[in-house]
């Protein structure tokens, strides 16, 4: 993770627990002033949402180099038999060896 992407989640983690902290703070001043509550007010809602798009930079930046989509460019350094070879699917204890008793 680099300093900028950490950065980024850091400022977004702290914007989104201003965030929150205010909504508390707005809630606890609509009970002492015996108002009704209607809502958060806009700029604690713009604050989530960007302490949220932040965070996702941030993350998503740290992630480091993406792979192609197209399976083709990763497996032209491989050969095919190493491509279909999957011995978890290898299932050599089964029913044949019964039935090739049975028919003994």
């Amino acid at each position: 993770m680099s300093g900028l992407s950490r950065t980024l989640v850091f400022a977004g983690l702290v914007l989104l627990g201003h965030a929150g902290y205010s909504a508390v703070q707005h809630r606890s001043f609509l009970r002492l002033a015996e108002e009704e509550y209607d809502g958060l007010p806009a700029d604690i809602g713009l604050e989530c949402l960007v302490a949220s798009m932040l965070c996702c930079v941030g993350v998503v930046s740290s992630m480091g180099k993406f792979k192609d989509i197209k399976l083709t460019s990763e497996l032209k350094s491989k050969s095919f038999e190493t491509v279909d070879n999957r011995p978890g699917f290898m299932i050599f204890n089964h029913r044949g060896k019964v039935v090739h008793d049975a028919l003994r």
